[in-house]
């Protein structure tokens, strides 16, 4: 069947094809043959999502292409219905069943057209879940009881290749040095090198080549690092498996696993390829890294009927990757490598494309309006100084150092000393940054999408609260507490039974760790958890279960939801531990522990408990009932009402610590959240309910089955209003990002599955877990939290800001005053007063004076109030219609200081080098200067709340004027330079013209505050 999807751009249309979804032969016949079709201009089909884009000439719509699709399915020999009116044409039908002959099953013409397209490497997918196990056996030529031969698994191996995923190919030192190279600035920089080389100004030239390669040296040894980092995180682990050949259990590694193998599953056990179960004994999967399920998934062995049913609702299948928790089973392998589910997400991955950082686009679109200054001031100092009769060859060099002049040399290194700086004090914190410009982009995240288990979860069970002798225990770290007060659990008689029935009634493995003497245990998560607690309260487990030896097991099934153990007790009697459903372990039982005595279970008691057991079940937790019997020998059967109650049990997968007010943080700091899980709806909910997701407002949650159905546009829309989505799957996850991105928001991806990699890569920033993450989503991801701190995201967030702050102010500082040297050249020249500065002088000032403050001031500390703001718009321009306005007139003031200098040399020595120098001198300190004045844009130099003190600026700005010095004391330099000796009365004026645009801009600052600065801001370019 052909679907329309999209259709609303004109000449574009995008089309569902039934059939499609990981059929290579499809696709290849598809854009093959359509692109042989006049009308239409591209094809590209997707085996990802089984969608197929075409664009098409204006004189069609998509009808016309819905039609014509179906007319090239149809001309293999398909007989295809055509679209009636106002129908949408119909297509493919995509066979249910893989065993039987194609024409007498219907085949549709293109497989049979296109069979030959198959090569050696390509394995065929079908709907295995829906299928019959003797199907599935007899299609992969398998054997149920004795697996593969010998030689027929190795003509697999060598056709399909080993069972692994093709490694992402790390940066290598070579693209990460050439990437730091690739960015306007520092094109315009090379520009400026190349005139300076032309027209002979072979010092200038140099001079600005070597701060090009400094600034790519700091980052390129930066960014090197930070990946060396990550990928030591990799695992590299490939572990065994049991896999039936020939009638015989042998241990393989997993990349000998073909189609066809039977895998062995048991507690314990990586899936090493997907497989389609066979047998299933109590066999329990934990899928939450594929799938984002937090709780182990019951494996069946029956065929799923639903064709398009989710990846965790396929029960009847494992996938490559997951972990088997409980009981046992027999899978024959499906799909292995590049063709398993993992495989899939790996395809969407490299379909996937990283978007740029929002300061890539401000910093390329201040860098256009940099050309545009730089050309404009090369034309008209050009022409003036033609109009003035000046000679042609020093007019070029003065109009080519006025050109560089307006490209600040000094701001690639700013920014990256900025980057670099936030990486190193985010390393502190434990947080990998992969490149630069992401320490930025975290500034500017407007919406954060938080991966719940495993993220904001431990994704580990854990027992948070017990119902026993109807009273409430509430679990914490510092113990059990009844009514906010800590107690000794083995003092209360219900309670400590109670916990050894936990541990009794599990088939939980336990082993001591020699070296710290914890226990280590082995089982499902939610016995662990029991376990665990038991432990926790000071019982001896291994001890106690010694003292109980177990007899016989009952496990839970599908008409009884509860598990029975029996045990021999130490006074030669039995005990017999139940522990299940808490209605029906409540049904078999007529007593109940309370205040340490056995008594009869009354109604009333009953129903405290049901209430007890909805409450627990209405915060999301699982809940199990606990109860035995004693007996003086083996009981013939299941006594059905002479069981003890002994509590409730609620337990889940607790949320990691500091999360809440991580989450109260973003939304001081104007960011919204979005929770995106794998888990139903009602566990979903009562998490973002917890953390207050949707801040006090009514909580929005959008189901997968409901997000399936939805247009683009509509998502886009929904996007505004969801605060969770449920039950989602990785492409879902990368069509709920892209969405969030197409209503303009800079979207940040928290992750640690293999299912989170797509949207991971996709967001604006993706953010991986460290020790809990998987390989696939620390590859992709631009920040790995070493240890899963999600804190440290704070820390993360307020550098971000404040990266984008000190570069605005690094900015600011080099454009205001290059736009002075450039305001006294052309003003002099048109003027006809002469070049106050010589093109030496403006070498000297651009690359000894303002390069040193500039850096320092990207190395402000941060402001005290900067999570308090709300996200900026990361379409605005680095630098607005204000920011300019305000930049021009503190140039204008500083060059006003330096020509009224210069009129005063002038008036008195008359024009030459003495009236230079004090031009020269006056403007370069009043140009230190106002690095004083750039550290704050909304506080004066003498305000109780101005920033704390930058030694990095006080050194810059020591050194800088100690050097400015000797070019009068020094004279090799003055005569480098063109300047001359000065009295004191030049040193007077110096000095006065120098401080006087600090003094005027810092007042003018103040009453630029009063007035509201936030006012100036609105005026964007």
């Amino acid at each position: 069947m052909i679907q329309p999807i999209h259709t609303t751009v004109p000449g574009r249309a995008r089309f569902r094809v039934t059939g499609l979804y990981r059929s290579e032969p499809l696709k290849k016949f598809l854009e093959s043959r359509l692109l042989q079709q006049s009308d239409i201009l591209s094809a590209s089909a997707s085996t990802t999502t089984g969608n197929l884009l075409v664009h098409f000439n204006s004189g069609n719509d998509h009808r016309t292409i819905a039609t014509l699709i179906v007319t090239v399915l149809a001309g293999c020999g398909e007989t295809v219905e055509g679209p009636r009116q106002g129908e949408t044409p119909a297509g493919c039908v995509e066979p249910s069943h893989p065993t039987t002959d194609s024409r007498a099953r219907g085949e549709p013409a293109w497989r049979s057209a296109t069979r030959k397209m198959l090569s050696s490497e390509v394995q065929r997918w079908e709907p295995w879940h829906v299928l019959e196990a003797d199907s599935i056996l007899a299609f992969l030529e398998a054997d149920g009881r004795n697996g593969l031969t010998e030689r027929a698994a190795r003509v697999r191996l060598s056709k399909f290749g080993p069972n692994a995923l093709p490694e992402s190919d790390p940066r290598s030192s070579w693209k990460i040095f050439v990437d730091q190279f690739m960015s306007l600035p520092v094109a315009l920089l090379g520009a400026a090198a190349g005139l300076s080389l032309f027209t002979g100004g072979l010092l200038d030239a140099a001079v600005i080549a070597g701060v090009v390669v400094a600034n790519g040296v700091i980052g390129f040894l930066t960014e090197r690092e930070a990946e060396k980092t990550i990928r030591s995180l990799k695992a590299f682990v490939q572990p065994s498996v049991k896999v039936v050949r020939e009638g015989r259990v042998r241990d393989l590694p997993a990349p000998e696993i073909v189609p066809g193998d039977l895998v062995i599953l048991k507690p314990g056990t990586y899936i090493p390829a997907d497989g389609r179960i066979l047998q299933a004994t109590h066999l329990s999967v934990d899928e939450s890294s594929l799938t984002g399920e937090s709780m182990p998934v019951v494996k069946t062995f029956k065929a799923v009927r639903n064709a398009a049913a989710p990846l965790a609702d396929r029960l009847n299948m494992a996938y490559m990757g997951t972990l088997v928790t409980g009981g046992e089973g027999l899978a024959v392998v499906v799909a292995t490598g590049r063709f398993t589910e993992i495989g899939r997400v790996q395809i969407l991955l490299n379909e996937t494309t990283s978007p740029k950082t929002p300061i890539e686009r401000q910093l390329a679109r201040t860098g256009d309006q940099l050309v545009l200054i730089a050309c404009g001031i090369c034309g008209v100092v050009f022409l003036m100084g033609l109009l003035r009769g000046h000679g042609l060859l020093d007019l070029a060099r003065t109009a080519v150092s006025l050109a560089a002049a307006a490209v600040p040399e000094g701001l690639p290194a700013a920014a990256t000393v900025t980057f670099s700086l936030g990486i190193q004090n985010m390393r502190g914190h434990h947080v990998l940054v992969r490149h630069l410009r992401a320490v930025e982009t975290l500034g500017a995240v407007q919406t954060v999408c938080l991966d719940k288990t495993g993220t904001l979860t431990l994704n580990r069970m854990s027992v948070l609260s017990i119902y026993t002798g109807e009273k409430r225990v509430e679990l914490r770290k510092d113990g059990f507490l009844i009514a906010g007060k800590a107690v000794d659990p083995l003092r209360i008689r219900e309670l400590r039974q109670l916990l050894h029935v936990c541990t009794l009634c599990s088939e939980t493995q336990i082993a001591e760790n020699d070296e710290n003497g914890e226990y280590v245990l082995t089982g499902s998560p939610t016995e662990r958890a029991l376990v665990g607690l038991t432990s926790l309260a000071g019982i001896d487990v291994s001890q106690l279960r010694r003292s109980h030896r177990l007899l016989r097991v009952s496990h839970r099934a599908e008409n009884r939801l509860f598990m029975g153990t029996l045990h021999a007790a130490p006074a030669k009697g039995r005990l017999y531990a139940v522990k299940g459903s808490p209605p029906e372990v409540m049904d078999m039982c007529g007593w109940q522990m309370k205040n340490g005595r056995r008594v009869r279970l009354t109604e009333k008691a009953r129903l405290a408990i049901e209430t007890e057991n909805e409450r627990l079940a209405g915060q999301a937790m699982r809940v199990l009932g606990i109860a035995c019997a004693s007996f003086d020998k083996d009981p013939d059967g299941i006594p059905e009402d002479d069981l003890t109650w002994l509590g409730l049990v609620g337990m889940a997968d607790p949320i990691r610590e500091g999360v809440d007010e991580m989450i109260r943080v973003f939304h001081r700091a104007g960011i919204d959240t979005v929770m995106i899980t794998g888990d139903q709806s009602p566990t979903a909910h009562a998490v973002a309910r917890q953390l207050n997701l949707s801040r006090g407002d009514p909580l929005e949650i959008l189901d997968s089955s409901e997000l399936a159905a939805v247009e683009p546009e509509v998502l886009q829309a929904l996007a505004k209003r969801v605060h969770v989505y449920a039950r989602v799957s990785p492409s879902h996850k990368l069509m709920i990002v892209q969405a969030l991105q197409a209503t303009g928001k800079v979207v940040a991806m928290t992750g640690d599955g293999i299912n989170d990699g797509p949207a991971l890569k996709a967001a604006d920033i993706g953010i991986a877990m460290g020790r809990s993450g998987t390989d696939i989503a620390r590859d992709v991801a631009d920040v790995v939290l070493e240890k899963d701190n999600l804190e440290t995201l704070v820390t993360a967030l307020r550098d971000g800001r404040t990266t984008y702050k000190n570069i605005r102010k690094s900015v600011r500082f080099f454009l205001s005053t290059n736009m002075s040297e450039i305001m006294v050249m052309s003003a002099a020249m048109a003027a006809g007063i002469g070049f106050p500065i010589n093109a030496m002088q403006l070498l000297w000032i651009n690359i000894i004076s303002d390069i040193f403050p500039g850096l320092a001031l990207s190395m402000e500390a941060p402001e005290s109030d900067v999570l308090e703001e709300p996200p900026r718009d990361p379409h605005a321009p680095l630098l607005n219609f204000g920011d300019f306005k305000r930049m021009a007139f503190e140039s204008a003031v500083i060059s006003g200081a330096a020509l009224g200098a210069y009129g005063f040399g002038l008036g008195r020595y008359g024009p030459g080098a003495r009236a230079g120098t004090l031009a020269f001198q006056t403007l370069t300190i009043a140009q230190l200067l106002h690095a004083l004045c750039c550290r704050s844009e909304r506080h004066h130099l003498f305000d109780k709340q101005r920033p704390p003190s930058n030694k990095y600026l006080n050194l810059a700005l020591g050194g800088s004027l100690g050097l400015q010095v000797l070019t009068l004391l020094v004279p090799g330099l003055r005569g480098l330079l063109g300047i001359t000796a000065v009295n004191l009365l030049d040193l007077a004026v110096i000095a006065g013209s120098a401080a006087l645009p600090l003094a005027v801009n810092e007042l003018t600052k103040t009453r630029r505050m009063v007035k509201g600065h936030a006012t100036s801001h609105r005026d964007d370019l």
